[in-house]
């Protein structure tokens, strides 16, 4: 695993990860159970071809960033309207739930950036080939027929008939 061969959406994604996982074990699993999920999801997402180049992704990295990282990011929210009523009730565990609130946010804006800079088209599936170049313009209609290049040859003469006989044969 290295690092600094990640770009800074893949980077803050993982950093993302890593908090939500953290929070969610020291927040407990009720609050951050879909966190955890989806931490778990997008580092596989952001690591996989590192370990194992010759894995493909269903699909292209940001595509599959945006998916994962917007379901951190709407569970996250959810999660802190769910649990702000309890905020005097749970003290120290609540910044359990932040720290896994913090951590969804971010891997959402992650998704969100990664899958912008690629050009903010879903890539899903298992396509190995580049997509198909469009296909040619058809030629164009020509103004005119175009006239015979070689003229056509000239009508043969009829042969002239013989009136005296034939060469072939011996005179008497």
């Amino acid at each position: 695993m290295d690092f600094s061969k990640l770009s800074s959406n893949e980077k803050l994604a993982s950093i993302g990860a890593v908090v939500a996982i953290v929070g969610g074990l020291v927040g407990g699993i009720g609050g951050g159970g879909l966190g955890l999920l989806t931490a778990i999801l997008m580092l596989v997402i952001v690591f996989l071809p590192q370990f194992s180049p010759a894995t493909k992704l269903p699909g292209s990295k940001g595509s599959l960033m945006v998916l994962v990282g917007g379901g951190a990011g709407i569970g996250a929210l959810l999660a802190l309207l769910a649990w702000l009523p309890y905020l005097s009730i749970l003290g120290s565990y609540f910044f359990g739930y932040l720290a896994s609130i913090a951590g969804g946010l971010m891997m959402g804006w992650a998704g969100w950036s990664e899958f912008q800079a690629e050009g903010g088209k879903f890539n899903l599936g298992m396509a190995s080939a580049p997509p198909a170049a469009p296909p040619a313009a058809p030629p164009a209609p020509m103004a005119e027929p175009m006239a015979p290049m070689v003229a056509p040859p000239a009508p043969m003469a009829e042969p002239m008939a013989d009136e005296g006989g034939s060469d072939d044969e011996p005179a008497s």
